[in-house]
């Protein structure tokens, strides 16, 4: 006598069996947790990569400016052949500087400068002179090369005519006309230029070329521009990661090759 087996309709081959609606969705939801924690680990790589790109491009920009600034201050009341020359007639006085309408007043005077309270702050004149093909540069980038000797005048300011984006820019020209006056846009963000010239006001002080730092509304003396031996910059970056907050700042002083190191 055959013996059959015999299985209930409902009871399916365990092998055979598939997922259960409640399963596909706890599945579902585990996925679109694990795909959005990976989106937001590539959004916040990605965030921290375009913050150190900006930190960068800040840094870059701080050293572009502040060796600019230093080749140009460093050369002040520089001229050629002291022996045959001399400063008072290399720089004349009441000599107009191209940018603002102001003026060197006195012969022999190689630095000049506006201060102003606000945004975008100061502003500095720089004059020195080169011989033909000297390696001497003014802030475009170039060297003197004519067949005489010429001055260079390097105005240093904020163009603040785009506030979101306002500029530090050099206004340069060529005392014996080489070539036309220029502005030269430096570096982007710069918010604001404070600059303090350091001067000698103690006649007892020895010890160096400079007692004290004035603003150029307090350069009052009637030496106090000729004795300028070094120049404090500080300049205010816009922050690239908090636009609308404090700015970064940067310093520096800056001897003038004049007049360092000499006690006058």
């Amino acid at each position: 006598m055959n013996t059959f087996t015999t299985h209930s309709r409902n009871s399916a081959d365990p092998a055979q069996r598939g997922f259960t609606l409640i399963e596909l969705m706890v599945a579902i939801t585990l996925g679109i947790f694990l795909i959005g924690g990976l989106l937001m680990m590539v959004q916040s790589t990605r965030d921290a990569f375009g913050k150190q790109q900006l930190l960068a491009q800040l840094q870059d920009n701080e050293r572009l400016v502040m060796t600019f600034m230093a080749d140009v201050v460093e050369s002040a009341g520089y001229f050629p052949n002291p022996v045959l020359n001399l400063n008072t007639t290399i720089f004349p006085g009441l000599f107009v500087i191209p940018h603002g309408g102001q003026q060197f007043v006195t012969p022999g005077q190689a630095v000049y400068g506006t201060s102003n309270a606000v945004a975008p702050g100061d502003t500095v004149t720089i004059r020195y002179a080169a011989a033909p093909n000297d390696n001497v540069f003014n802030c475009r980038g170039t060297i003197n090369t004519t067949g005489a000797t010429d001055v260079f005048v390097n105005t240093f300011w904020v163009n603040a005519a785009n506030p979101n984006n306002p500029v530090l820019t050099c206004t340069v020209s060529s005392a014996n006309g080489a070539f036309a006056t220029a502005d030269v846009p430096l570096v982007n963000g710069v918010q604001n230029l404070t600059i303090l010239y350091g001067v000698k006001r103690s006649v007892a002080d020895t010890g160096s070329c400079a007692d004290t730092y004035l603003k150029a509304s307090e350069m009052i003396l009637a030496n106090d521009w000729i004795n300028v031996c070094s120049i404090n910059v500080s300049i205010s970056f816009i922050n690239p990661l908090q636009p609308a907050g404090l700015p970064i700042v940067i310093q520096r002083v800056i001897a003038t090759m004049n007049a360092a190191g000499v006690n006058s």
